[in-house]
């Protein structure tokens, strides 16, 4: 990996920091192992990688990046997105939002090490809690100066247009980003209760407004690295772990294994690329300002997710590999 590998394609208002073409996703990193993760970060800022991934609800991670950032002392050379809210059931709290969003923030400004999040968002969204209510509740923040930009995930473009709304009516900043998902291959449920994956109407969005989807889960949790086969939906009950039973629910379709066959074979026609970097520069190479989070566990797995970053598909190719031809 070259100091260009992940150059910046988008920015964020209100944050002064190039943001990288991929950003990488920490949520499994643990004290335990953490000169493996350092040797990550370290990698990911070499290559030109800003843009990283937290959130409060995901164990000692934050922790890890904190630490990570005092010793290298390079806070001001990365971009941080934490968030929130997630709730113990996987929605936002229905009351006491203010003051839920205020305690985790000062804790996971002290797990970070940190006086600002550069990118705070909600987790989740609550449905039952008015919009005006929570972007008042991200806007006070911002003024305390305690973020710089915020967010929200796992929202429907319904309430995303209403928040932004507010935000225009009451002279707030607008959403800086929106995280749902977008991959490959299709979902066919959410693979936890209450997650949004990013349909024709939120692309159309993306593309009007030229926010940035941060896209978490743009590898398809792994679906494409072929561990995964069509006989396992058989038996799913035989199929051992919780996890392993999902993906074959949600991403066990013979739609896509088709996607899998087509971006292997490609793969090899174009220089010996895996199927799990066809199907990063697939959602590299979407309409709308798209910037993947990518959770890799070692530094050739992270050289695998910037190759892909180089990757070029033509029209056809992205056509042919969604089916779409």
């Amino acid at each position: 990996m070259n100091a260009s590998a992940l150059a910046s394609r988008y920015s964020f208002p209100n944050i002064d920091k190039p943001v990288s073409a991929l950003a990488l996703g920490t949520a499994f990193y643990d004290e335990a192992c953490k000169d493996q993760w350092f040797g990550i970060l370290d990698a990911f800022l070499a290559a030109g990688g800003t843009l990283i991934d937290t959130g409060r609800i995901y164990g000692s991670s934050e922790l890890v990046l904190g630490e990570w950032m005092q010793t290298r002392g390079v806070r001001d050379r990365v971009i941080v997105i934490t968030k929130g809210g997630h709730g113990g059931e996987g929605a936002l709290p229905a009351s006491g939002l203010k003051e839920l969003v205020a305690t985790e923030l000062t804790e996971s400004l002290e797990r970070l090490q940190t006086d600002r999040v550069d990118l705070y968002m909600l987790h989740r969204d609550n449905p039952d809690v008015p919009v005006e209510v929570i972007m008042d509740c991200l806007s006070s923040e911002r003024s305390r100066g305690r973020i710089c930009a915020y967010g929200v995930s796992n929202w429907t473009y319904d309430r995303v247009t209403v928040a932004n709304a507010w935000a225009r009516a009451n002279g707030a900043p607008e959403l800086a980003a929106v995280s749902n998902n977008i991959s490959l291959a299709a979902s066919a449920a959410p693979f936890y209760p209450g997650l949004v994956s990013v349909e024709a109407t939120g692309q159309a969005w993306h593309v009007r407004t030229g926010t940035p989807l941060v896209a978490w889960s743009s590898q398809a949790r792994g679906f494409f690295t072929g561990r995964y086969r069509p006989d396992m939906r058989d038996d799913v009950a035989a199929t051992g772990d919780f996890f392993t039973k999902r993906m074959v629910e949600v991403y066990g379709s013979d739609a896509n294994f088709e996607r899998l066959r087509r971006a292997t074979e490609l793969g090899e026609r174009e220089g010996g690329h895996s199927a799990v970097e066809i199907a990063l520069a697939w959602v590299l190479h979407q309409p709308l300002p798209v910037i993947p989070i990518v959770g890799p566990h070692t530094v050739a797995e992270l050289a695998s997710c910037a190759g892909a970053s180089s990757i070029a598909l033509s029209a056809a190719d992205v056509q042919h590999l969604d089916l779409r031809d």
